[in-house]
Parts: C-alpha cells; sequence; structure tokens
C-alpha cells in the first residue's frame, strides 16, 4: 500500500514530498517485518491473534510459512538483516529526498523575496 501511495502522489497528484513520506513508510514496514522474519524458526513472538508463531491454530506463523515453502527457513536470520538494512536505506533516501524537496523551496520561496 504504501508503494502504491508513493507511485500516486508522484505521478498522478505531482506531490512529490508526499511521495517522499509514503516512501519512508514503505521503508518503515520493512523494519516492521524484520523481528517476524527473524523468528520464522523459533516461533516464540506474540502474533496478532495472541497467539505465538508455535501454538497458532495452524502450527505456524506467516513467515515459518513462507520461508518453509520457499525452502529459504534457514535463512530467515539473513533475510531479517536484510530486511532491516533495506528498511533504514529506503527511509534514509526518503528524508533525504525530502529535505532536498524542502531545501529546493526554500531557495524558490527567497528569490521571490
Amino acid at each position: 500500500m504504501p508503494a502504491i501511495c508513493c507511485g500516486v502522489l508522484l505521478v498522478q497528484t505531482r506531490d512529490p514530498f508526499g511521495a517522499a513520506a509514503a516512501l519512508w513508510w514503505f521503508g518503515e514496514n520493512f523494519l516492521d517485518i524484520a523481528p517476524y522474519i527473524n523468528d520464522a524458526g523459533a516461533g516464540e513472538l506474540p502474533l496478532l491473534g495472541g497467539n505465538f508463531g508455535h501454538s497458532s491454530p495452524y502450527g505456524f506463523h506467516d513467515w515459518e510459512y513462507l520461508l518453509g515453502e520457499t525452502g529459504l527457513l534457514h535463512l530467515d536470520h539473513g533475510l531479517a538483516q536484510t530486511s532491516r538494512l533495506l528498511g533504514v536505506l529506503v527511509m534514509v533516501l526518503a528524508l533525504t529526498w525530502g529535505a532536498l524537496l524542502l531545501v529546493r523551496q526554500l531557495r524558490y520561496l527567497n528569490k521571490q523575496d
């Protein structure tokens, strides 16, 4: 959803600052999912339904299922670190983009005075 919002704000409404905020939101999602990816093998974190991965009604949580079905469960910790790093990089890029837009707007306003 944040990627869609970023695209709509940038292309349809021509709002690059809003797109930068949506891009930050997109990066933040990678930080949010990293702990659950990291827990895929252990199943110790509480899930939204109040269960834990090892005691959920289906016997697994989403990331355990996704990584297990794709044969990547043994990479859970590395994928979680990658998710964290990607999230941080996207968020820094979004903040830099937003800051550059604000500086450009400030220069434009100062020229008009």
